[in-house]
C-alpha cells in the first residue's frame, strides 16, 4: 500500500494538516488559535466541574473553564462509569474528562470521565491532542505545500466534487442529515445501462467516503445513487461503499440500498464539520477565514519582495476581526517589520489585496 503523506502548514492564526495517499487528500484537520480557551478540540483532556445534572436528558453539563460547556452521558442508572466503577455525579464534583466529540450543529461537546477528583485547583485544558502539537512543531511550511493545502481546503468547501472517471457529487449538509446526489454528468460509457450505472456508483461510493472524511461530515448521510434495476448491481454498490469506509476511524454503519436507489448510513461526528469552522451561516468564508488567508498572502509577498514593504488593504469585516485578534507580534517575529495592514473603506467588507511598495 502506498504510504500516507502528511502535509502541514503552521501559519499565523491556524495550523492545517492534510493526510494524502497517491497525491489525493483524504483527511483534513484545522486548529485555530481563536478556539483556544473558547471551544473544545477533539482529543483534549480537561479538569472540569459538574455544573448541573439533567436527569431527563440522562447527562451532566460541565464547566470546562472555557466559554463552551461540556456534556457527559450517564447510564440507565443515572451514573457514570470510570473503568468498571459506577459513580454518581453531583453539582460541584470535580472530574478529569476527555473530549470524545467536538461541539457541532449547535450541540455541546461530549466528554468521557477519566477520573473523579477530590477538587480542581484550576479548570481548563490540561492536554491537547498529540496531532495538533506535532503539527505546530513542524513549523512554517514551504510555499508549494501551502498552495496544495489551500487547494484542498477550497475543494472541500465546494458544494460539488468530481467523481474519478466522470460524473459529479453534490453534497448538501443540513441540520438533519447530509444529502449526497450522484450525477453521471458527461461521463462516457457503453450501451449497457446497468453496467454503466454500476461502474459510476462504485466510483461515486469511493469518492463519497473520501469527501465525508475530508469535510469532517458525520451523523445520518443519505446518498442518492444512479438507479439500477438489477439486484446484484444494487448490492455491489452497497459493498463498494462498505469497502470505501473500511478503516474509517469514526465508525460507520451502512443500511441496504432502498428500492429508490438511496443508501443511508450513520457516521460518527467526532469533529466539527469543516464548513462550520471556516464559513459563516450563509456558507461564505467567514471574516476570520479571509483574514487568515490575507496574513498568508502578506507572508508570501514579503518573502518575495526582497526588502520592499508589503501592504494589505482589507475590508471592514476583516479589519474588525484583525483589530480584536493577537496576530501582529507573531507575524513580525516570522517575517520582520516589512508589512502594513490598512483599512480599505471603499472595498467590500471581506475583500483584501496585498500590494508591494
Amino acid at each position: 500500500m502506498t504510504p500516507v503523506e502528511v502535509w502541514t502548514d503552521a501559519a499565523i492564526g491556524e495550523t492545517r494538516q492534510v493526510l494524502a495517499q497517491d497525491g489525493r487528500a483524504f483527511a483534513l484537520s484545522v486548529w485555530r488559535w481563536s478556539d483556544r480557551g473558547r471551544r473544545t478540540q477533539w482529543g483534549e483532556a480537561y479538569d472540569a466541574c459538574v455544573r448541573s445534572v439533567d436527569v431527563r436528558r440522562r447527562g451532566a453539563f460541565l464547566d470546562l473553564g472555557i466559554a463552551e460547556p461540556g456534556f457527559v452521558r450517564l447510564d440507565a442508572t443515572g451514573r457514570v462509569r470510570v473503568g468498571e466503577t459506577p459513580h454518581v455525579l453531583a453539582e460541584g464534583q470535580a472530574i478529569r474528562a476527555h473530549v470524545k466529540r467536538e461541539g457541532a450543529r449547535g450541540k455541546s461537546p461530549v466528554l468521557s470521565v477519566e477520573a473523579m477528583l477530590p477538587g480542581a485547583e484550576r479548570l481548563g485544558c490540561i492536554a491537547r491532542h498529540e496531532a495538533e502539537a506535532d503539527a505546530e512543531q513542524r513549523g512554517v511550511t514551504d510555499s508549494e505545500t501551502r498552495e496544495r493545502i489551500d487547494a484542498v481546503v477550497e475543494a472541500a468547501l465546494s458544494r460539488t466534487a468530481p467523481i474519478p472517471g466522470g460524473g459529479l457529487l453534490t453534497i448538501e449538509p443540513t441540520a438533519a442529515l447530509v444529502a449526497i446526489d450522484v450525477d453521471a454528468g458527461e461521463r462516457a460509457g457503453s450501451g449497457d445501462g446497468e453496467r454503466f450505472a454500476a461502474a459510476l456508483n462504485a466510483d461515486a461510493a469511493r469518492e463519497a467516503a473520501r469527501q465525508l472524511r475530508l469535510r469532517n461530515l458525520g451523523g445520518i448521510v443519505a446518498i442518492d445513487f444512479v438507479s439500477m434495476r438489477d439486484r446484484r448491481g444494487r448490492e455491489s454498490t452497497t459493498e463498494a461503499l462498505r469497502a470505501a469506509f473500511a478503516g474509517d476511524p469514526w465508525g460507520v454503519q451502512i443500511a441496504p440500498m432502498s428500492r429508490f436507489g438511496v443508501v443511508e448510513l450513520s457516521r460518527g461526528q467526532l469533529r466539527r464539520p469543516l464548513h462550520e469552522l471556516l464559513c459563516d451561516a450563509n456558507g461564505a468564508p467567514s471574516a476570520e477565514t479571509e483574514a487568515l488567508a490575507m496574513l498568508r498572502g502578506v507572508e508570501r509577498e514579503v518573502r518575495a519582495a526582497r526588502g520592499r514593504l508589503a501592504a494589505a488593504l482589507v475590508g471592514a469585516d476583516l479589519m474588525a476581526w484583525l483589530d480584536a485578534a493577537p496576530w501582529r507580534a507573531a507575524l513580525t517575529a516570522r517575517i520582520g517589520p516589512r508589512w502594513e495592514v490598512r483599512a480599505d473603506a471603499r472595498g467590500a467588507p471581506r475583500v483584501w489585496r496585498v500590494e508591494v511598495e
